[in-house]
């Protein structure tokens, strides 16, 4: 009878970019049986509370770490004994290895935030940086960087460090958008979903994405690749209790707005439950954040590391505005759109940013919808 492989699970399957989690919740025990796909532990990652499932059918022999710790990407969070084979192990490019001799840093001890937990140079740089113990005062309060806050950081930080970006201001009529949505609302029934402007807003950029396909991708400097996707997955930045959390609407263009409204409503509703499964986090190219809901007009968003662009949707607000010549009072849509500038142009972004002005100014056009 053969003897039963010990099986890893390890951190770098919950998504791409990510650095470290926080263990929320353990959902099975050493000498439990479990099956290939069964949610096994709950981690909060820099993007929301997420549930991991076994990678095959065994019984648990080990579950490492408690709630409340944090671990790095790459590291066995929990090891089962079954008939499946092991994961390859994490990786590094020679580039890499360059630049952790010339900062005394140990590769095994850097947790690698690249596809299948592979160790990037700016890995090695944030691991070096940590190092480095920061001066406090006796008197100084200390709160300890956890949950969703932590990763949030994190994320962020590595996103304004690794990806230069250019930005576009447009100021939209939003006229016949915000007749259009009082339409839809009137026609809404009891127990549908919630209606706003952000359904317009998700598919007009899922039409850029299709007539400006060059933003529907990423760049993996590493590989020096261009991955340009297919279909049209849109990050939605959703704040809740904890933080800021981005699920991802997947097959954009393919939705009705009333389909969209419906995921939308899904996607929030787990989204403040700390309920979203691994795969409402990936696949995104572009991010849409409406700070418009908080009273913001404009503002200038950082675009997420693994994306081309991010869109920011302000407040609409009444403005006086030269039509025909003469002073007229419209409702006005402020819009801003960052980009990753290694992927794309000023021109290409201002192409972009007008085909999403274009279908916000006029939403029930034949070809904005």
């Amino acid at each position: 009878m053969n003897e039963p492989a010990l099986v890893e699970l390890k951190l770098a399957d919950v998504g791409e970019g990510l650095a470290e989690a926080e263990i929320v919740e353990w959902l099975v025990r050493p000498g439990d049986m479990v099956k290939a796909d069964q949610p096994v532990v709950i981690v909060m990652t820099d993007k929301a509370s997420v549930e991991i499932p076994a990678p095959a059918d065994g019984r648990v022999r080990e579950c490492i770490g408690t709630p409340g710790s944090i671990v790095a990407t790459g590291s066995v969070l929990l090891r089962l004994e079954s008939a499946a084979p092991r994961a390859p192990a994490p990786q590094a490019a020679p580039s890499t290895r360059r630049r952790a001799g010339e900062l005394g840093v140990d590769l095994r001890a850097v947790a690698g935030s690249g596809p299948q937990g592979r160790i990037l140079i700016e890995d090695v740089e944030r691991h070096a940086a940590s190092s480095q113990p920061s001066p406090r005062d006796t008197d100084d309060e200390i709160i300890p960087l956890r949950g969703l806050r932590r990763q949030t950081a994190h994320a962020v930080a590595h996103a304004w460090r690794t990806v230069p970006s250019i930005a576009e201001f447009r100021d939209v009529d939003a006229t016949e958008l915000v007749r259009l949505q009082s339409e839809v609302r009137a026609r809404r029934t009891p127990g549908d979903p919630p209606f706003t402007y952000l359904p317009f807003f998700v598919r007009a950029v899922a039409v850029a994405l299709q007539r400006h396909p060059h933003f529907n991708g990423f760049l993996d400097l590493e590989r020096g690749e261009i991955t340009r996707r297919s279909a049209c997955h849109i990050g939605i930045a959703t704040a809740t209790e904890d933080g800021l959390i981005v699920p991802v609407l997947r097959d954009a263009a393919r939705l009705e707005l009333d389909e969209i409204a419906a995921e939308l409503d899904r996607l929030v509703t787990r989204a403040r439950a700390g309920r979203l499964h691994a795969a409402d986090l990936t696949g995104s190219s572009v991010t849409i954040t409406n700070f418009g809901s908080y009273g913001t007009e404009f503002g200038l968003p950082i675009v997420r590391a693994g994306e081309s662009a991010i869109v920011g949707f302000g407040r609409i607000r009444d403005a006086v505005v030269p039509r025909d010549g003469v002073p007229a009072v419209r409702p006005m849509l402020p819009l801003t759109v960052s980009a990753d500038h290694r992927l794309n142009d000023g021109r290409h972004l201002a192409a972009f940013a007008a085909t999403i002005a274009e279908c916000c100014r006029d939403p029930a056009a034949p070809g904005n919808r």
